[in-house]
């Protein structure tokens, strides 16, 4: 029987934060165009809300959570439904790594954005591969 867990990429809702739109376009950018249906989404609001679809989904499935700043708020919430992320990321490292690939702004994130989430990707969808190998294996 095939194991049908995937991988889910929980990121920040960071609104009205140039890191937090990072994190929403590097989950947008491993599942649109890298994880070949491996990974998909939850709504943060959703997981915070206790949705129980929601948080059966995310204790269900391997978590990777996408964090903007050091509030945590996709990791600490994803813990809050009994589920410790597999994988945590934050933003904020990575910027600080790459100086050079900094945010223009929070609704267009600019050049040094679009690289910043194309190096953070890079860094994921590793880790994304590791975690089906394991499913896939077990």
């Amino acid at each position: 029987m095939a194991n049908d867990k995937k991988v889910l990429i929980i990121p920040c809702s960071g609104i009205g934060k140039p890191v937090g739109t990072v994190s929403r376009e590097t989950a947008y950018e491993i599942i649109d165009n890298l994880s070949k249906g491996k990974a998909e989404t939850v709504c943060l609001a959703l997981l915070m809300s206790q949705d129980k679809e929601t948080v059966d989904k995310v204790n269900y499935n391997y978590v990777i959570t996408l964090d903007g700043c050091a509030k945590h708020c996709a990791k600490k919430n994803t813990e809050e439904c009994g589920k410790v992320p597999d994988k945590s990321y934050m933003i904020l490292k990575f910027a600080a790594a790459n100086p050079d690939m900094k945010p223009r702004g929070i609704i267009d994130i600019g050049e040094g954005g679009k690289a910043l989430v194309n190096t953070i990707s890079s860094n994921i969808i590793m880790d994304i591969n590791s975690l089906v190998e394991d499913v896939t294996q077990n």
